[in-house]
Order: C-alpha cells, then structure tokens, then sequence
C-alpha cells in the first residue's frame, strides 16, 4: 500500500539528517530549496507507489477471471468464512481493515475443512470445534451452515456445482479382546497403580481425535497405537463398522475415510466391547507344546 507523501518526506529528511555531508542544510523554513526538493521528490515517490497499487490490483482481478481454482482454493476459502460478515462488493474476501485480529479469529467459525470432488461436483466438508471436539455446524438460528452456504456458491466458479455439508460424526463400533499383563492392568482393564481407569479406551479415543479431518482410519495403525499402551500385551480386533445418517452399519476390513470428515464412539457401553484377559507367557508356551506333541500323536 501507497505510503502518504507526509510519510515519505519525513522519511527522507531523517535520512538527510543522518548523513553527515548533508549538515549545512539546516535551514527550518518551509519554502528552502531542500525542502522543496523533498517534499517533490515525495510526490514522484508517492506517484510511483500509487501506480504500483493500481497495477497489483489490475493484475490480482485478471488472476480472478482467468486462473482455474483447485480443491484447495475452495478449502483455504471455506477456512477464511467469516460468520456475520459480508464481503467487499464484487470480491471474494473481506475488509478487516481497522478491527480487533481476535474478533476476526472468532468469526472464522470453520476450523476443519476438505473439499472433494464426487461424481462433477465439489463437495466442502466442514466442522468447528467447540471446547477442543468438532461439532457440526447449527443450521438453526445462529444458521452457520445456511451462511458458509451462500458464502461459498458467491464465490465459487461459474458452472461449478458445489454442496456444503456439515455433519455430525460417523459413528463407530468396536469388538476387541485385550490380552493384559497382569502386573499393570486389572480385570476390568484399568491400571493398578491408579493412572487411568481406562486406558485402552482412552487409547482410542486420542487416536479418533488425532486424526486429520477427512483422514483414513486404519486398523493396522490403531492396533500399533493399542500396542504402545502399558500393560496392553495383544490386542486383537475382532469387528469395527461405522455408519453415518440412518444409513447400516458398514463393515471396515482394512480402513475407511468418514463421510462426515471425522469418527466419534457415540456410546462406550454399546459402541465399544472389550474382552480383557490375562496374558501368561508361561500358560501360553506349555499350550503351545501340548498342542503340538497332540498333533504328532495323530
């Protein structure tokens, strides 16, 4: 942005004053030869920086009308809503010229967004975070998503078929059998020394929680995460499913991106069935052998 003439000829007379060859001019006047040459070399300096501003702005509004915007322009734009706000006339941003920065960062309401491309349509995934969990935005009063909405189809692409969703989480369900060592875990799979009542549970909701929005969930990977857990010796996964909507459950063999962009156990005491037993190596080894020397009698 153009600096004022005032700014630049203050400017330059301090750096007159901080050149040491300079000193003999020290007249105060207003109409000295010195000033007057600073205050018209402002005005070319001043010019030129106009001009400057004049063109940025002409070749920003080409780049408007000629780039083609990708799926990460229309994240980074559903990022920059702000609710309440309009946008400056024929724009796709907003004028926060002179406001407070942290009431600027509380009306960007979406923390968390994807856009994805089904079938010739873009589709914007969203949620906000309340309290440190995503939620979906309302659609009553206060309407967020009504105004992310309109938001977004004012300065998508012309010709682009956009649908903005908001939505609670996929619902997930898990069937697991935890072998434990004794020595950390009780029966019920809480740890002994009083450090968590559940840490298994606890495991897998931090999993949930850190995974990026859209993310993959993946077994293999949450297994590893179980693993790490003290006093978790195996944990065998025995079924997971997930739904969203009214829709049934789906079985997840291998991994699964939510449809809504994030995954939630909605209730533990249905949702999530652990079995823990005590793992003995000693047990399991004499095992091991009886089976084997029955296998050989055969």
């Amino acid at each position: 942005m153009a600096r004022t003439i005032t700014q630049i000829q203050t400017e330059i007379i301090a750096e007159k004053e901080r050149t040491s060859g300079l000193h003999t001019l020290s007249s105060t006047s207003k109409t000295a030869i010195w000033r007057l040459w600073t205050h018209v070399v402002a005005v070319a300096i001043w010019t030129l920086e106009t001009l400057f501003d004049f063109h940025k702005k002409e070749v920003d509004q080409l780049l408007l009308t000629k780039k083609p915007h990708n799926l990460l322009w229309y994240k980074k734009k559903a990022e920059d809503f702000q609710f309440g706000k309009a946008l400056k006339p024929d724009s796709d941003s907003y004028d926060n010229t002179g406001l407070d920065p942290i009431e600027v960062a509380k009306s960007r309401i979406v923390k968390h967004v994807a856009a994805v491309e089904i079938k010739g349509l873009v589709r914007i995934k969203a949620a906000k975070e309340v309290n440190g969990e995503l939620q979906k935005l309302s659609r009553k009063s206060p309407d967020e998503l009504g105004a992310l909405n309109r938001y977004m189809q004012q300065i998508k692409d012309a010709g682009v078929k956009l649908i903005v969703d908001s939505l609670p989480p996929d619902r997930l369900k898990l069937s697991m059998t935890i072998y434990y060592d004794a020595m950390v875990l009780d029966a019920q799979g809480g740890r002994l020394d009083g450090a968590s009542i559940k840490p298994v549970n606890d495991t897998i909701k931090t999993y949930l929680r850190n995974l990026p929005f859209n993310g993959e969930f993946v077994l293999a990977t949450l297994t590893d995460r179980l693993q790490e857990t003290p006093g978790v010796i195996i944990p065998q996964i025995t079924h997971v499913a997930a739904t969203y909507g009214d829709l049934e459950d789906r079985d997840i063999p291998v991994r699964y991106v939510p449809d809504a962009g994030y995954l939630r156990i909605y209730d533990e005491a249905k949702d999530l069935k652990i079995t823990y037993k005590p793992y003995n190596h000693a047990i399991n080894e004499n095992q091991e052998y009886l089976e084997n020397l029955e296998i050989c009698s055969h």
